[in-house]
This record gives C-alpha cells, structure tokens and sequence, in this order.
C-alpha cells in the first residue's frame, strides 16, 4: 500500500486523529500523555490488513475522542483507573480497554452536577 493510500485509510480509521494530537494537557498529567502516545505508536505500527487492529484502533479513536472533549467524562474515569495496579503487566493496554469500555457507557448521568446558590 503506497503511503498516500495508507494516510486515507487511517484518516478514515481515525477521523479524530487531529484533535488527539493536537490535545494540549497538563505538566505532569502522565494518563493523558501514556495514552495519546500508545495511540501514536498504535498508528504507526498498524497491519492495514488486519480487520482487528483497524476495528481497535477504531474504538480507540472514539475513546480518545470523548477523553480531550468531555471533562466530566475524564473525572468519571480517573476513579475507576486507580482500580489498575501500575506494577501489572500489560498496563497501558489494561488501562487502553478500561477506557475504551468506559467510553462506551458513558452517558454523563454518572456524574454529580453541581447546584449553584
């Protein structure tokens, strides 16, 4: 596959590629920075042929995506992440699956609203 065949087809795997990268976080925010760089490296070292990897990079677009966009949604999964031990193998792709099964039940009702008096 030439490289501008293979730059469509990941645009189109991962529409929201741009604002992912382009996501400005914290000094010090590890989770943001580990995640948006595993998802980089995903994108460079993916098998175009593999209906897998294309339907998982796919999901995890979508993840990242509601991650930079929805603030309630990253202090609805900071909590359950802390539920991954650090020290286990497999971290990032535990804590990969974690936020991408997160992703897709979030509906925002899970966080309290503030009242203002």
């Amino acid at each position: 596959m030439d490289t501008k065949t293979r730059l469509n087809r990941l645009l189109e795997i991962c529409p929201n590629y741009e604002k992912i990268n382009s996501y400005e976080f914290f000094e010090g925010d590890t989770f943001s920075e580990t995640m948006i760089n595993f998802y980089i490296k995903l994108i460079d070292n993916i098998d175009m042929e593999s209906k897998e990897e294309i339907e998982f990079l796919g999901e995890l677009d979508n993840a990242l995506s509601k991650y930079v966009d929805d603030y309630r949604f990253r202090q609805f999964l900071k909590p359950k992440l802390h539920e991954i031990d650090k020290n286990t193998k497999y971290y990032t792709y535990k804590v990969t699956m974690k936020l991408i099964e997160l992703s897709s039940k979030f509906d925002g009702s899970e966080v309290e609203s503030a009242r203002w008096i």
